[in-house]
């Protein structure tokens, strides 16, 4: 087919030639070669008509998008323009063609379906690995994510997506860590967790029909470059925290669970120390801001949350996990009154021992400051080991002075509807008008006042006490089924780390209330974690 040449004089008469075909100017057999010669005039004159953003050819799709011709023929348009991206093989045409129904999709999903051809996958796969460089490869990214994202490929189709090119992206993600523009690399990122999300529901296929299920190549890639991945990692939790989109949220936390529940060790320990603080911290920020609306949403970051903190770095943590007081009141206030006795008493322990740690840091704090004071330092009346010495005293501690030890820290504002008594010594109590009360002297004085005496004092002597319930929000019951479990297994794992650290000393530290049932216990929860379910 031939296509006339224009020699434009400025960019009204360019325009205005655009319009006129879209209006049915020119010699035009039928509606493919009218879109064709819409097409080539774009070609022909985008270095002198069309700016480097993108936006004037954009606003040329449009101006597509809204004529006569399209809305009465768009099926056969987009086809037209699909034969000649998958068929042409100059750059300048295929940008044109490739932005045209990037737009296209945007403006209606239903072209990211018809677009859908092997023969055009493998070609984006090849603008992939072979123009590294080339403003084709971030565009080719681009529209195979869309293209992804909103439909499940067959087999056939998926069957391109192969290790060879996941390592090519991986290795992509890391080359362009530095580079001013991210958009290429979180490009990269949010195709391979299309993939993953494609390769979900092709396992969710095979397991449906009871047929062979193969595993996840992105796992196995991901398994097979330990610390070779570092800034995928980073980045992952970096687009969480800024994701303001439901979708993304959902594709990152399928990939995170698939990773903290692997069995393999090298996926476990995939991301650092720090960057798995910040995906603590962002997890709990959404726990307590998502809307009811987002309740989907607030479940996948439950079930996360479950291996997030059994399963990764952060359960070896000394001496406490990270946000351990904020993990602990969020799921409280999650699981509203649904929460059993068991772990409603658990989770008071947990409180009180978050409490005596932060007390023996402060205690361990002061108590090598006024080691440094000089001999005029401590006989001065205003020394502040003197001061520290004066506030136990007229709280009811044993009196120290400043050349001695700290005093076992004392536990303000606990609630607690009654004293407890053990063997190890009384909790004195005292209540007042608010219902609070005050524990002083939890632990004897001891060079030993390890996190775990707590365990051994309060499993000690009469009746447990039963902490008093919390007014909480409303919550569905899902909410707060997934809570449960998600404190089950935490909690078991916390007593896992204890009895272990516990048995290393020499001693040995008990769950409250139980005799023996443990095992059985950390068995029966190991098999209830409920998997992210895919979108269909």
């Amino acid at each position: 087919m031939a296509f006339f040449t224009y020699d434009f004089e400025s960019p009204a008469q360019f325009y205005a030639e655009l319009q006129d075909q879209l209006d049915g100017g020119g010699f035009h057999d039928n509606t493919e070669s009218q879109v064709n010669a819409f097409i080539s005039l774009l070609v022909q004159h985008q270095d002198d008509f069309l700016d480097a953003s993108g936006q004037d050819l954009a606003n040329c799709c449009y101006r597509l998008f809204d004529s006569d011709l399209f809305q009465n023929n768009s099926l056969t348009i987009v086809s037209a323009i699909l034969d000649r991206a998958i068929e042409s093989q100059e750059e300048r045409d295929m940008w044109i063609t490739y932005q045209t129904l990037l737009h296209a999709g945007k403006e209606n999903q239903k072209v990211y379906h018809w677009i859908l051809k092997s023969e055009f996958l493998a070609k984006l796969k090849y603008q992939i690995l072979e123009t590294d460089g080339s403003k084709l490869q971030p565009l080719a990214v681009d529209l195979l994510f869309e293209i992804c994202r909103v439909q499940s490929l067959k087999p056939r189709d998926l069957a391109l997506v192969d290790e060879d090119l996941l390592h090519y992206l991986l290795d992509l993600v890391e080359r362009t860590r530095t580079d001013a523009d991210e958009r290429l690399n979180y490009s990269v990122i949010k195709l391979l967790l299309t993939f993953n999300e494609q390769y979900m529901l092709h396992m969710a296929a095979c397991r449906a029909a009871r047929q062979y299920t193969p595993s996840n190549p992105l796992l196995s890639a991901l398994s097979d470059r330990p610390g070779a991945s570092c800034t995928f990692g980073e980045n992952l939790i970096f687009m969480l925290n800024r994701a303001e989109e439901s979708a993304l949220q959902m594709l990152i936390l399928k990939l995170l669970y698939l990773l903290f529940t692997s069995p393999h060790q090298t996926l476990n320990d995939f991301f650092y120390t720090n960057d798995l603080h910040v995906l603590v911290d962002v997890v709990i920020r959404e726990l307590w801001n998502l809307p009811e609306e987002e309740e989907p949403l607030r479940h996948a970051y439950l079930r996360v949350m479950g291996p997030l903190l059994a399963n990764t770095g952060l359960k070896q943590e000394q001496p406490a996990m990270y946000k351990r007081a904020e993990i602990i009141r969020v799921l409280s206030e999650l699981g509203g009154d649904s929460l059993g006795d068991d772990l409603r008493m658990q989770l008071w322990e947990q409180e009180q021992l978050e409490l005596m740690q932060q007390q023996e840091v402060q205690s361990r704090l002061w108590s090598e400051k006024t080691m440094r004071l000089t001999y005029r330092d401590r006989e001065s009346s205003n020394s502040p080991a003197l001061k520290f010495a004066t506030i136990q005293q007229e709280r009811g501690g044993p009196s120290t002075s400043a050349s001695t030890a700290c005093p076992s820290p004392v536990l303000t504002h606990v609630q607690q509807p009654q004293p407890i008594r053990g063997t190890g010594g009384a909790l004195n109590s005292t209540g007042s008008s608010s219902g609070s009360l005050v524990l002083a002297n939890v632990l004897p004085h001891s060079n030993n006042n390890s996190s775990t005496n707590l365990h051994i004092h309060v499993n000690s002597g009469a009746p447990r006490p039963q902490p008093t319930r919390r007014d909480s929000r409303p919550t569905s019951p899902t909410t707060q089924r997934l809570v449960e479990r998600v404190l089950r297994e935490w909690l078991e794992q916390e007593l896992k780390n204890a009895a272990a650290s516990a048995g290393s000393s020499g001693s040995r530290v008990g769950r409250v209330g139980d005799s023996g049932d443990e095992d059985a216990s950390v068995a029966a929860v190991g098999d209830q974690r409920i998997a992210i379910t895919v979108a269909q």
